[in-house]
């Protein structure tokens, strides 16, 4: 069982990648790894067009019956990180893929198909923002989940 962090882009700075990596390395060895996986971003300039495009590369990466879905969208459902714990563990089983969209967002059809959409919060990260918060509270999830004291109940 693993869990992946799904991004389309790079980082933005090696000051961001450095964070991102902190939390993967202390996954390491854990119930459940964090890998992060950068997917190439659409270069189309009809953003209808991009986000498909998008779409059918995660859905070729990532395919429904290999992984359950969590897609981070400002649509998406607000949680505390004991909440998002707690349904992960009594809803979750097997690989667990977390998608952050492209500039543009996420394809409609591509949020459809979530088994979750979360939101991070009612306010808009940039995307290195989003990565960071996203590590770190998968992170600390998993130390809910393990009973660990980093998240303080």
């Amino acid at each position: 069982m693993k869990w992946v962090l799904a991004v389309f882009g790079k980082a933005g700075s090696p000051f961001i990648a450095d964070e991102v990596e902190k939390y993967v390395k202390r996954l390491r060895g854990s119930a459940m790894p964090l890998e992060v996986v950068e997917l190439k971003e659409s270069k189309i300039d009809d953003h209808a067009q991009a986000l498909a495009q998008e779409a059918a590369l995660f859905e070729k990466k990532f395919p429904r019956n290999e992984f359950r879905r969590v897609i981070l969208s400002e649509e998406g459902k607000l949680m505390t990180t004991v909440k998002l714990a707690d349904t992960l563990q009594a809803r979750f089983t097997g690989n667990i893929v977390f998608l952050i969209g492209s500039a543009y967002g996420i394809d409609e059809n591509l949020k459809k198909s979530a088994d979750l959409l979360l939101s991070l919060s009612p306010l808009t990260f940039t995307h290195d923002h989003a990565r960071i918060i996203t590590v770190e509270q998968l992170y600390r999830v998993q130390m809910v989940m393990q009973n660990h004291p980093y998240h303080h109940r």
